[in-house]
């Protein structure tokens, strides 16, 4: 999963020349000539290889220690959950993250945002309206990570409608 999201990453920030490959069970981020090995140090290079993208990592030293802590979080526990219950613990620990917050790291998008929400994306997507309203701090979170027009473009949005819960239930009113 890291390579499919460092990817989709690479699109977010429209950066057209990244090579991602896998040496040693690690990814490896090839952007102009300049290589990282590992996930996090993949992200940050994308998003240090272009200037007006630099704010992503964060504006303050807590806002950039809360993005490679996220980061972190993403390799170590949630790109690696071999089991339906490991996954429901990232979830509830993400859910009690964003109790307080809009975003990951405090009040601003920042590429942890969009690295979880790429990651998430693909079980969110599917999930029932119950079990968006089960997870409400994540569906808060991810309505409004996916306004940002840059992932509108390339990931379909999620709905969160409660007319899909009644839609087919078969009664008349």
């Amino acid at each position: 999963m890291d390579n499919k999201v460092l990817g989709d990453i690479g699109q977010y920030l429209a950066i057209k020349k990244v090579k991602i490959t896998m040496e040693d069970k690690k990814v490896v981020t090839d952007v102009g000539g300049k290589k990282c090995i590992g996930f996090v140090s993949g992200v940050l290079n994308l998003v240090r290889s272009q200037p007006q993208h630099q704010a992503l990592e964060g504006s303050t030293v807590l806002q950039k220690s809360l993005t490679h802590h996220w980061l972190t979080y993403c390799t170590t526990h949630l790109f690696h959950c071999p089991t339906h219950e490991a996954l429901t613990t990232c979830l509830q620990y993400l859910e009690q993250e964003l109790k307080n917050r809009a975003y990951l790291c405090g009040y601003q998008l920042t590429i942890a945002d969009v690295a979880v929400y790429l990651a998430l994306h693909p079980f969110i997507f599917t999930w029932s309206y119950m079990k968006k309203e089960q997870y409400q701090n994540i569906s808060r979170w991810c309505k409004t990570v996916q306004g940002d027009a840059r992932l509108g473009k390339t990931h379909k949005a999620i709905h969160f409608s409660r007319s899909q819960l009644y839609c087919g239930s078969g009664r008349t009113h």
